[in-house]
């Protein structure tokens, strides 16, 4: 009787400013894969500089639209997609292993003729263990890393990784919106990244997962070692997939790391919290 009379739930939308504005290439590799990245050259800091974000394995790129649009209006802004996401233009011939993820960002660098020495690499989760493995082969020599809940192994559904390589693409396709569900329901707290995850596995392609199913057991220990780029790791405290205590490890393994903490990384993906680790992050690249 009274329904009628309740106030709509306030739902919060993100605006994606960015993201829409943003110009969209493909970038060759030289394996003959493609990879999607999308970029805004709107950089106004009197350190003007290019920021190329690399988002982490099994994720949702879009979820980090309100910080996007927090960095953009300071810095030259490049999203880059990797062949495991929908996007990618691969194929069964093309590698997926960790080298070829670490050459991917060389060759992205290279593609879009960006200065190493003008350009940071802000990468998240597994995607720090790309960048780690570019930069312990030297194949890169960014002027500074922004890495967030880095990792050494993926946390990773391994041994459900592991079999969509022996079956058939159109299968897994069908079983995946079930057993990754499953297994995202049990592992991820109820709430915003959760959905996330069940968002990016409901339209996740067999083949890609098949390509890059083995960097999920990845030790990059020692690749972390021999980083000596300026680097800042961000932890969080109240986060089950990227616990604290393992970024804190890759800061005692990576001499010239500065370390800030956060309150989760649901604080970094939404305003009011996105603005704020903007400042953190403007505040060290300043110090660069």
């Amino acid at each position: 009787m009274n329904s009628k009379n309740k106030e709509p739930k306030e739902e919060y939308t993100q605006e994606a400013l960015f993201y829409n504005e943003a110009e969209r290439i493909y970038v060759p590799m030289s394996d003959g894969a493609e990879l999607l990245v999308y970029f805004t050259k709107k950089g106004n800091r009197p350190k003007n500089c290019n920021i190329l974000f690399i988002p982490g394995y099994a994720s949702v790129p879009m979820s980090w639209n309100d910080l996007w649009d927090c960095l953009y209006e300071h810095y030259n802004l490049y999203v880059l997609e990797t062949r495991d996401k929908i996007t990618s233009k691969v194929k069964w011939k093309h590698k997926g292993n960790m080298n070829r993820s670490g050459l991917d960002i060389k060759e992205t660098l290279e593609g879009l003729k960006l200065d190493p020495k003008k350009t940071i690499i802000f990468c998240a989760s597994s995607s720090a263990l790309y960048t780690s493995r570019a930069l312990a082969e030297e194949w890169i020599d960014p002027l500074a890393l922004i890495m967030v809940g880095p990792v050494r192994t993926p946390k990773l559904p391994s041994k459900l990784i592991f079999i969509t390589h022996f079956i058939p693409s159109f299968v897994i396709n069908g079983l995946l919106k079930f057993v990754g569900k499953i297994w995202v329901g049990t592992v991820v707290k109820e709430g915003v990244q959760r959905d996330r995850y069940k968002q990016y596995i409901g339209t996740a392609s067999a083949m890609r997962w098949k390509k890059t199913c083995w960097v999920t057991w990845w030790d990059g220990t020692e690749d972390f070692k021999k980083i000596k780029t300026p680097s800042l790791m961000v932890g969080a405290i109240d986060e089950d997939l990227h616990v604290d205590n393992e970024t804190q490890i890759c800061v005692d393994l990576v001499p010239t790391s500065t370390y800030i903490q956060v309150p989760s990384f649901l604080y970094m993906h939404h305003l009011p919290g996105a603005a704020d680790f903007t400042k953190q992050i403007i505040e060290f690249i300043d110090t660069l």
